[in-house]
C-alpha cells in the first residue's frame, strides 16, 4: 500500500489567504443550513489545561471529505511555544480511502475561522460601520483585525487582551498589516467594545468578556473563541438583548460556547430563536433588519469549514 503523503505547515502556509476562502465558507454554512454536509463535532478535554477538537465532514458533490483533530495546550501557551496543534486527514469521498495528512499546526483551522469572521460582519455589520474592536491578542485576533478590514472600510481599530505586552506586539504587527488604519491600545474591554461599530472577540475565555449594558443599538460582536462547553466570551445577558442571535449550526450552538452558556444558567429558553448564517445566505432569513438592530454571531466552528478551506486548497497542495 503507497504510504500516505504527509504536507507540513511550511508547505500548506504560503497558499493561504483569508479573502481567498471566503467564498468557500459562505459555500459551507449554505451546505450545513440546506442539508448537503454533515458535521459532527467532538470536543475531548484530557486534562484541565488542554482539549482536542475532532471535527468531520463531508458535503454533497465534494470529491473528498476530513477529519480534522485540532489540540490546545495551556502548558505550551505558559511555555511561550505555540499553543495550537493539529492536523487534518484527508479523504477520498468515493471509496473513503486516506489521500493524506495535512500536517497544519492549526493554521488552515485559523485561516478559515478568519475568513468566516470576514464573512460575518459582511453579513451584519452595518455597511457604514468605521470602527471595529479586537478583544484578543493571540494569532487569531490578528488575522480577525484583517479580515474585518476586509469586509468593511474600517478606519480605527481597537485592541484589548489580558496581556499588555502581546498588545503591543499586536499593534506592531497591525500597523505593518493595515497601513491605511488607525490601530489603538484600548485602556479596558469595555472602553474598546463602547467605541466600536463592530467587536471581534477571538479569547479562551471561559468566564464571559463582553457585557450586555456595553452594547448599543447598530452594533455587531462577532465570537469566534467560544468553541466548546467550558468558553463563554459573550455574556447570556448580552445574547438576551440581541435582536437577532446567528450561529453556524444550531445543534452545535446549544451544545458548545455562548449559546450553551446562556442556555445552562436558563437566561433564555430553548425556544430562543437561533438563525443560521447559511439561513441568511440563502436568503430563507433577514439578517440586519435594521440600522438600529444588535447582532451577534456566536460562531464555534464546523468541520464542513475545514472541509471546504482543503477542498479549496487541495489542487495546489497535490
Amino acid at each position: 500500500m503507497t504510504a500516505l503523503r504527509v504536507v507540513g505547515p511550511d508547505e500548506i502556509r504560503p497558499h493561504l489567504d483569508i479573502v481567498a476562502l471566503i467564498e468557500p465558507m459562505e459555500e459551507a454554512f449554505r451546505a450545513i443550513s440546506e442539508g448537503r454536509a454533515q458535521a459532527p463535532v467532538y470536543v475531548l478535554h484530557p486534562n484541565a489545561l488542554a482539549d482536542i477538537h475532532v471535527k468531520s465532514a463531508t458535503m454533497t458533490d465534494c470529491p473528498i471529505l476530513t477529519v480534522k483533530m485540532a489540540g490546545w495546550s495551556q502548558v505550551l501557551a505558559d511555555r511561550g511555544e505555540p499553543s495550537s496543534s493539529g492536523m487534518i486527514a484527508i479523504f477520498d469521498a468515493e471509496t473513503c480511502r486516506p489521500i493524506a495528512i495535512l500536517q497544519d499546526n492549526h493554521l488552515i483551522s485559523d485561516y478559515r475561522t478568519a475568513a468566516a469572521g470576514a464573512l460575518a460582519a459582511k453579513t451584519l455589520a452595518r455597511e457604514n460601520a468605521t470602527s471595529a474592536a479586537i478583544i484578543g491578542a493571540g494569532v487569531q485576533a490578528r488575522l480577525q483585525a484583517q479580515a474585518v478590514c476586509h469586509a468593511r472600510e474600517i478606519k480605527t481599530l481597537y485592541v484589548w487582551g489580558r496581556n499588555h505586552e502581546s498588545c503591543v506586539t499586536l499593534e506592531s504587527h497591525l500597523r505593518r498589516d493595515l497601513p491605511n488604519v488607525t490601530i489603538k491600545i484600548a485602556e479596558t474591554a469595555e472602553a474598546a467594545v463602547r467605541m466600536s461599530d463592530i467587536v471581534i472577540v477571538a479569547t479562551t475565555a471561559k468566564a464571559p468578556i463582553i457585557e450586555a449594558d456595553w452594547l448599543s443599538p447598530g452594533q455587531h460582536v462577532t465570537s469566534v473563541g467560544s468553541d466548546d462547553s467550558m468558553k463563554c466570551e459573550v455574556s447570556p445577558a448580552a445574547l438576551a438583548t440581541a435582536d437577532i442571535i446567528v450561529v453556524d449550526e444550531k445543534s452545535a450552538a446549544r451544545v458548545y460556547g455562548n449559546v450553551h452558556r446562556g442556555l445552562s444558567e436558563q437566561r433564555f429558553g430553548p425556544e430562543t430563536e437561533l438563525v443560521e448564517i447559511g439561513a441568511i445566505l440563502n436568503r430563507k432569513h433577514v439578517g440586519r433588519a435594521s440600522p438600529e438592530d444588535l447582532t451577534i454571531a456566536s460562531l464555534v466552528g464546523l468541520g464542513v469549514q475545514d472541509l471546504a478551506a482543503v477542498n479549496a486548497l487541495y489542487k495546489k497542495l497535490f
